[in-house]
C-alpha cells in the first residue's frame, strides 16, 4: 500500500482505544486529544489549500478575461488602422465635393462607414470646442485667443481621431487655442 493508505489504516485502527489504554484513562484521553489536534490541523491545512486553489482559479479566470479583451481590442485596432486611410480619403471627398448631389452621396457612404465602425466599438472623435488632451490629440499648431474660456480647446480638426474604448488607434490632429493677454 501507499504511505497515505497506511496512514489512513493506522488512523482507523487507532480511533478505537484498547482496553488496557481505557484503564489508564488520563493517558488515553491525552492521546485522543493529541489525535484530535492533529486532525483539526490537517483539516485546516486542507481547507486553506482548497481556498487558495479556488482564489487562484478566480484570479486566473479574471486575468484570462482581461487578456482576451485586450487581444480583441488590439485586433480591432489593427484592422481599423488599415481602413483609416480610405476613411480619411472619403472624409476629404465629402469636404471638397463640388455638387450637392455628389456631397450627399458621399456623406451617406461616410456615415454608413462610421456607423459600421461604431457597431464594432470604434469611435471617431475630435470636434471644435473639445478640451485639448495630449493623450488623445496631436496639436499641429497654436492659435492665439483673447478669450480665457477657449484656452486649450480645439480650434479646428485637421484629421479625425479614432479609438476603441480607451485605446487610441490614431490621435486627432488639431489646431489648439492658447490664451494670450493682448
Amino acid at each position: 500500500m501507499t504511505d497515505s493508505a497506511d496512514e489512513m489504516n493506522e488512523q482507523h485502527e487507532s480511533e478505537f482505544v484498547d482496553e488496557e489504554e481505557a484503564e489508564g484513562g488520563a493517558a488515553a484521553l491525552a492521546k485522543l486529544r493529541e489525535k484530535l489536534k492533529k486532525a483539526v490541523e490537517q483539516s485546516r491545512e486542507y481547507l486553506e489549500g482548497w481556498q487558495r486553489s479556488r482564489a487562484d482559479l478566480v484570479n486566473f479566470k479574471r486575468e484570462e478575461a482581461l487578456i482576451h479583451h485586450d487581444r480583441e481590442a488590439r485586433m480591432t485596432s489593427e484592422v481599423i488602422e488599415l481602413l483609416i486611410p480610405a476613411l480619411d480619403t472619403l472624409e476629404l471627398a465629402v469636404r471638397h465635393s463640388v455638387s450637392d448631389k455628389e456631397k450627399n452621396g458621399l456623406e451617406m457612404i461616410y456615415k454608413q462607414f462610421l456607423g459600421s465602425l461604431k457597431n464594432i466599438g470604434v469611435e471617431k472623435y475630435g470636434a471644435v470646442g473639445d478640451s485639448f488632451s495630449p493623450h488623445t490629440y496631436e496639436a499641429l499648431r497654436e492659435v492665439a485667443t483673447g478669450n480665457q474660456e477657449q484656452d486649450h480647446t480645439v480650434e479646428s480638426v485637421e484629421r479625425s481621431g479614432y479609438r476603441v474604448g480607451e485605446r487610441v488607434i490614431r490621435p486627432a490632429q488639431v489646431a489648439v487655442y492658447v490664451h494670450k493677454e493682448q
